[in-house]
């Protein structure tokens, strides 16, 4: 294994796309996802890295391959464009392996990082396991969705294809002007050959930030909706629900999913920070509007429904209970001992996306992109649940 590895796995004649992320799992999801589509409106090919341990997930978790959660061959086939994960270019250790690779390859890569921020995302943990010693070039000013106001960090997916294409690129005089080397000292600029960003979630097609909030979000459209869990992730979270409804048919009964985000997100609005949870009621009260819509839609009645939240406090799941709402026990499941530390908020993501119906939480991205995935997977009826419950 030489220091080249990673070259010498690359064709010479194509040209490539990789990103890092941080945050929790769906932050991480969403920022692959504007890389791969980046990819797409570039002509280059993606090279999706494993989600690595960050914020939620304690770094002895170690990192979990992409394609061992998300079904890449049927992205492949609907894009009808090759698709890599880092495993197909360079020998990597096995996912949660907390080893490095034999080889340490330098590389340079693009920050996408507001001016006022002097750091990179250096993804400390995901370098590690990729064996990639990184020198960072700071992104020209252009590329802001709103290059008049410096302390914004929302970037343009289209000025970013304009920068990067790999034929007669668009270029602006002084465009390369380095960040920061590498941790070993090396001051390498971009290439051409493999195009590689820090940080791609603050990334928008159109000229709105946060454009996975909408209906007609490009990333999620062109590639987010094609990433479809594969077979055994499906049918692991399968059992975990059968057990959750009590029910023994192979077939699931329709059911509505719920998230009620909590934890951090007791400080997060702004106009009443002390009235930012919203009460199981509110989550009730969406319940039965989806109840009435898919009975209208569909003709049938739901009345089984399954809670997902990261609340710890016992009286939260008491309520739950006198609700006769379902939820995964994963203590009980012994999910943390059975499949490591990624598996429980994975478990409760895939079986949020099964539901007929889905109530999610105001900002929450892992309530967004379930809304997405029910109603473009399911046909299904969503709601959201404002902060405090108010309406």
């Amino acid at each position: 294994m030489t220091i080249l590895e990673l070259e010498d796995n690359l064709r010479k004649d194509a040209f490539y796309i990789t990103s890092w992320a941080n945050a929790g799992f769906t932050n991480q999801f969403i920022s692959y996802v504007n890389m791969v589509y980046l990819g797409t409106v570039s002509d280059r090919i993606p090279i999706i890295p494993p989600f690595a341990p960050d914020h939620h997930i304690s770094p002895s978790a170690g990192p979990i391959s992409f394609g061992e959660i998300f079904d890449l061959d049927s992205l492949r086939r609907n894009l009808r464009k090759p698709v890599l994960q880092w495993s197909d270019v360079k020998s990597l250790s096995p996912s949660l392996s907390l080893d490095a690779p034999l080889s340490i390859e330098q590389i340079g890569c693009w920050s996408t990082r507001p001016a006022h921020q002097k750091e990179p995302i250096l993804a400390h943990n995901l370098m590690h396991h990729l064996g990639l010693d990184v020198s960072y070039t700071r992104l020209p000013e252009h590329i802001s969705q709103y290059p008049l106001l410096a302390a914004q960090s929302h970037i343009s997916l289209i000025a970013l294809a304009e920068k990067i294409y790999p034929f007669r690129p668009l270029t602006h005089p002084g465009d390369e002007i380095l960040m920061v080397p590498s941790p070993n000292g090396a001051k390498l600029s971009p290439s051409n050959h493999l195009s590689c960003f820090d940080f791609m979630y603050y990334a928008s097609v159109g000229t709105q930030p946060f454009e996975w909030s909408s209906s007609w979000s490009p990333a999620w459209r062109s590639i987010g909706r094609h990433l479809r869990f594969t077979e055994p992730t499906v049918e692991l979270v399968k059992g975990y629900v059968r057990r959750a409804l009590q029910v023994t048919a192979y077939e699931l009964p329709p059911f509505i999913t719920v998230h009620a985000r909590r934890g951090d997100f007791i400080h997060q609005c702004y106009d009443v920070p002390s009235q930012c949870l919203a009460p199981l009621s509110a989550y009730a009260r969406k319940v039965k509007e989806i109840q009435g819509a898919i009975f209208v839609k569909f003709g049938i009645k739901v009345t089984e429904v399954l809670i997902t939240s990261d609340e710890k406090d016992p009286a939260f799941w008491r309520e739950v209970q006198e609700e006769g709402w379902r939820y995964i026990d994963h203590s009980t499941e012994r999910t943390l001992e059975r499949y490591g530390e990624w598996y429980a908020p994975i478990i409760d993501i895939v079986a949020q996306s099964m539901g007929i119906g889905f109530v999610g939480s105001i900002d929450s991205t892992v309530s967004i992109v379930s809304a997405h995935r029910v109603e473009d997977w399911n046909q299904g009826v969503t709601r959201v649940v404002n902060w405090g419950g108010r309406e």
